[in-house]
């Protein structure tokens, strides 16, 4: 029989999107919680003209360029209108669908009346329920952002609708092709006893996307790129400084312009948890640490200097090493290249760079990337 179908506009942070979906999604009777049920509630979503509907929703991930992880809300958020007065447990299971249906490896795990979604995925998730299945690790997407933690007791669905399906990925090396959200900063710093006051703009939308985004590895932090709105306003004012400079004296700049623009505050005493930011971020919220600063310093370096750098991290402390071509002074001999630690985070308003802060001298460190 032929689907009869609905129009759901869905308002996807500063987008509207429109779709085209079976009715027959709101007609499926609710499924009790247990395996069969489940399984069988797929196999019913499995036999619905749902492809015109998946097609559109795909084509849009490709035009707004959403990774994984945005692509999972717009979906989410897509059923939550098209099921809105059915159960929780009803929009997850379709969400599942869906997602299966993509082409991820999924998992649906259960604990007395709630339903979990699972997806596979091969990147490091912070403070996040996991599970293991035949040596594949999965995220509870369900779970991400909801007190309990745990995943004690849950049973795990003996169905997987793509045993080798794709791998979730939470990757920040791009950003969606959203409409912008403006705003305006002035930000003041100094440099070797001048006052200069930049006026940048920043895409609060990215703020809004961060709030929720999962708690990755930090090194995905530092591969998130500026918003056009930040590169276009920030990069030319930062070029006309450095006009004249020569490359040690460009680091210096930049380091002390990342050192003292914000006031520091660990992550746990302001947000109450690890909160690491992409550049925009920097910009919005009053307080930043060591990895924030990192992330921005990696970002101006590679795009204005475009000089090799190293990731480090210290079991507290995470700063970069420049690969300088005119600096004279101790550095890191890495992989034949000659580094030097250009700390982003202090001390405070120096324009030093070429040595660590005195607390972190002589501490044990790891090389986690490089540029």
């Amino acid at each position: 029989m032929a689907a009869t179908w609905g129009q759901a506009t869905v308002q996807f942070y500063t987008t509207r999107l429109s779709f085209e979906y079976p009715l027959q999604f709101q007609e499926l009777p609710k499924p009790q919680v247990e395996a069969t049920a489940i399984k069988g509630h797929y196999q019913k979503l499995a036999k619905l003209d749902f492809r015109p509907f998946l097609a559109a929703l795909q084509t849009h991930k490709e035009q707004l360029l959403l990774n994984d992880w945005l692509f999972y809300e717009m979906v989410k958020a897509s059923v939550e209108v098209i099921l809105s007065n059915r159960s929780s447990n009803e929009k997850t299971l379709l969400t599942w669908f869906l997602i299966s249906e993509s082409g991820f490896d999924t998992r649906i795990t259960f604990r007395e009346q709630r339903i979990f979604l699972c997806v596979h995925t091969k990147d490091e998730i912070y403070e996040a329920p996991l599970i293991e299945d035949k040596e594949r690790t999965f995220v509870n997407l369900s779970a991400l952002n909801t007190q309990r933690k745990d995943e004690e007791g849950v049973f795990l669905l003996d169905f997987k609708p793509r045993p080798f399906g794709e791998a979730f990925s939470f990757s920040l090396q791009y950003l969606p092709k959203l409409p912008a959200l403006p705003i305006t900063h002035k930000v003041p710093f100094k440099y070797q006893a001048e006052h200069y006051e930049l006026e940048i703009a920043i895409d609060q939308n990215l703020v809004k996307i961060m709030e929720k985004y999962p708690l990755v590895d930090e090194r995905e932090y530092l591969k998130a790129p500026m918003s056009s709105l930040l590169r276009e306003s920030l990069v030319p004012q930062l070029r006309y400084l450095l006009d004249g400079k020569n490359a040690t004296e460009s680091v210096a700049l930049l380091a002390v312009f990342t050192r003292s623009v914000f006031k520091y505050m660990e992550d746990k005493d302001y947000f109450g948890r690890s909160k690491p930011m992409i550049p925009d971020e920097l910009f919005h919220y009053p307080y930043s640490d060591c990895e924030d600063r990192s992330a921005l310093f990696y970002s101006l370096i590679k795009e204005i200097l475009g000089y090799r750098m190293l990731v480090i991290g210290f079991p507290d402390h995470l700063t970069i090493a420049v690969a300088i071509p005119d600096f004279k002074g101790e550095g890191i001999n890495y992989q034949g290249v000659k580094y030097f630690f250009c700390d982003p985070t202090g001390p405070a308003n120096s324009d030093e760079i070429g040595r660590l802060p005195e607390e972190f001298i002589g501490q044990k460190y790891e090389v986690l990337g490089q540029y």
